[in-house]
């Protein structure tokens, strides 16, 4: 179901996933776009993955899609054109790396652990190999 123009306002540093098929060419607006409030029951079902360089919808606003895709299909830079990042979540952006790195360092230096964490594009990654490759995700 598409949101309101105030609607996405309020949501706007939230993820942007299209509500509906949606066609090469159109610029995005808010009819275009899911309430993010479905998202958790959607991914736990597994009816849709969110992946990490999945855009904010403040940044998709205005922007062009460049290939038709499906409905609940996450908006990433590689599917528009005009995408904007607001330069203060680039600067968040900046230390989130530098944690990630800290992070794996403290892993590799504990080599009886078999896991990798990490924290990328407002999720909490975890991964565990001994256990058959156990992947856990959280969104932060």
């Amino acid at each position: 179901m598409s949101m309101s123009a105030e609607h996405a306002a309020e949501l706007k540093n939230e993820l942007a996933v299209v509500c509906c098929r949606t066609e090469e060419g159109t610029i995005i607006s808010a009819d275009n776009l899911e309430d993010p409030a479905i998202f958790p029951d959607m991914v736990d079902a597994g009816l849709m993955a969110i992946p990490a360089d999945c855009l904010k919808i403040g940044e998709v606003l205005g922007a062009k899609l460049l290939k038709t895709i499906d409905s609940l299909t996450p908006l990433t830079p590689d599917l528009l054109e005009g995408a904007a990042k607001a330069e203060a979540e680039v600067k968040e952006e900046e230390p989130a790396a530098a944690e990630v790195a800290e992070v794996e360092s403290e892993v590799e230096a504990e080599p009886e652990m078999d896991a990798v964490v990490v924290c990328e594009g407002g999720i909490l990654r975890i991964k565990i190999e001994e256990g058959k490759g156990i992947d856990i995700e959280f969104p932060l």
